[in-house]
C-alpha cells in the first residue's frame, strides 16, 4: 500500500469504474493522488526494484529459519505474503554478483600465490644466502653440499645482477620469471652458460635458454605440454607420428588452441590468465542459471512417485534453496572483508568461527529444507539428499568444463 493521500472521488482514474475502497474492482489501481513529490518517486525505485519492505524481510526470515517453509507454502497456495520466489531470486543473485565482483580479482583466480612465487627483493635473497651457508657450514653428504655452493653461487650472481642493473639499495621484488631472466642474462654476459648448464638448477636454466631461442614458449593446456612454434609445426609432427602415437581428437583441438593461444599471448601471458579468470568468473550465474532447471529435474526424479509434487514445485524449492544459498555465501564474505578491515586477533578468532558456522549451516541447508518440504523420514531424506549433493555438484562441475572451453575458444 502506497502512503500517497487517498482521493475523495469514487472513480478510477485508470478506468472511471466506481469505486468500493482503496482499490479499483475492476483494474486494480489504488485510488490515490495523481500529484507526487521527489520522494515518493525515489521510494517507488526503490521498492520496485529491491521490493524492500516488510515482504521481504519476512521472506528472509523464513527463508534462513524454516528451510522448505516457503516453498511448501507456494505450493500450498499461500504467496501474498511472501517475496515472490523469480524477484527474490533475481534480487539476491544480482546482489551477490556484484559483490562478489567488486571483491575478486579475476587474476588471483587463475594463480595461487605460494612461497615459491612469492616476489622477493635482495634482502629475501641475501638472507636465502645465509640460510644456505648455515646449512652448508653443517651438510655432511657430498651432495648436499655441492648443491648447496652451486645455489649460493647461483643467489651470489643473481643479487650481484640485480645491484648492477637496479642499485644497491633498491627494494624492488622479482618473481621468479624475473630471477630467471636475470640469471640467464648474466651467464650469458659473462659467456659462463656452460657452467649454467652445469649448475644445480640447470633445467631452471635450460628452460629459460629455450625460452629465448622460442618466445613462443611451451604450450601448456590441462596438463599436455608440448614445443610448438605454430600451428603447422604441431600439425607436422602429429603427421610424422603412427596412427597409434598422434594425438586424440580432443587433444588435437585442445593442443592447436593452446598453440594459437600461446602465440597471441605470448608477450603477456599473465594478461592471458587474468582475462581467462574474468570470463570464468562472469561465467558463474550462467552455469548457476543452467543448473537451476537441471537441479529441479534431479528432485522430480527423486521424489517422481509423489504425485502432488510437479515438477514446476521443484523448481520453486530450487530457486529457493539458490536464494539461501546467495545469502549465506553473501554473509560469509562480508564477515571476511570485516575480519581483513579490522585486522584484530579476537575479530579474527570470532570471524573464523562465524564463518565456519555458516559453512556448516550451508552444507546442511539443502537437507533440512528438503526434510522441510517433502515432509519424508530422516533416512530417505539424508540418502536422497547425498544423491541430490553429488549429482549437482559433478553436473556443476561439467558446466564449468564446458564454459572454461567456451572461453579458451573466444579469447
Amino acid at each position: 500500500m502506497s502512503h500517497l493521500k487517498e482521493r475523495k472521488e469514487k472513480n478510477c482514474l485508470n478506468c472511471q469504474a466506481q469505486l468500493v475502497g482503496r482499490y479499483c474492482h475492476v483494474c486494480g489501481q489504488e485510488n490515490l493522488e495523481p500529484r507526487e513529490t521527489v520522494w515518493h518517486l525515489v521510494s517507488h525505485f526503490f521498492n520496485d526494484i529491491t521490493h524492500f519492505d516488510g515482504k521481504f524481510f519476512a521472506t528472509v526470515k523464513y527463508l534462513l529459519r524454516k528451510p522448505g517453509f516457503l516453498s511448501h507454502e507456494y505450493s500450498k497456495g499461500r504467496r501474498m505474503a511472501y517475496l515472490n520466489p523469480i524477484r527474490m531470486y533475481v534480487f539476491t543473485s544480482a546482489i551477490f554478483f556484484i559483490i562478489l565482483y567488486s571483491l575478486t580479482r579475476p587474476g588471483d583466480m587463475m594463480h595461487v600465490t605460494t612461497t615459491k612465487d612469492k616476489p622477493v627483493g635482495i634482502a629475501d635473497l641475501q638472507a636465502q644466502e645465509a640460510r644456505r651457508q648455515k646449512r652448508l657450514a653443517s651438510a655432511d653428504d657430498a651432495d648436499d653440499r655441492e648443491e648447496l655452493r652451486n645455489n649460493i653461487q647461483k643467489g651470489a650472481i643473481e643479487i650481484a645482477a640485480i645491484k648492477k642493473t637496479y642499485g644497491d639499495t633498491t627494494t624492488r621484488k622479482f618473481t621468479e620469471d624475473e630471477l630467471t631472466g636475470i640469471l640467464v642474462q648474466a651467464y650469458v654476459d659473462s659467456a659462463s652458460v656452460a657452467e649454467g648448464l652445469r649448475s644445480a638448477d640447470s633445467t631452471r636454466f635450460k628452460n629459460a635458454i629455450k625460452h629465448i631461442s622460442n618466445p613462443i614458449g611451451t604450450t601448456n593446456i590441462f596438463g599436455w605440454s608440448g614445443d610448438y612454434t605454430s600451428v603447422e609445426d604441431y600439425d607436422s609432427v602429429q603427421r610424422a607420428l603412427p596412427d597409434s602415437a598422434r594425438d586424440g581428437w580432443f587433444k588435437h583441438l585442445m593442443m592447436r588452441r593452446g598453440v594459437v593461444i600461446a602465440q597471441e599471448w605470448h608477450e603477456d601471458s599473465r594478461l592471458f590468465k587474468e582475462h581467462l579468470g574474468e570470463n570464468v568468473l562472469h561465467s558463474f550465474p550462467k552455469i548457476l542459471f543452467v543448473s537451476l532447471p537441471i537441479f529441479a529435474l534431479i528432485l522430480n526424479m527423486l521424489y517422481f512417485r509423489h504425485k502432488q509434487y510437479y515438477y514446476v514445485n521443484h523448481g520453486i524449492f530450487t530457486i529457493h534453496v539458490y536464494c539461501a544459498t546467495f545469502i549465506l555465501m553473501l554473509a560469509g564474505m562480508l564477515i571476511n572483508q570485516l575480519d581483513k578491515a579490522l585486522g584484530v586477533h579476537w575479530v579474527h578468532v570470532v570471524c573464523d568461527l562465524l564463518v565456519f558456522g555458516i559453512f556448516l549451516y550451508a552444507m546442511i541447508y539443502l537437507y533440512k529444507a528438503m526434510r522441510g518440504f517433502y515432509k519424508q523420514g530422516r533416512g530417505k531424506t539424508f540418502l536422497k539428499y547425498f544423491i541430490t549433493f553429488v549429482t549437482a555438484s559433478v553436473i556443476n562441475l561439467i558446466l564449468l568444463f564446458i564454459f572454461l572451453l567456451i572461453t579458451l575458444f573466444s579469447v
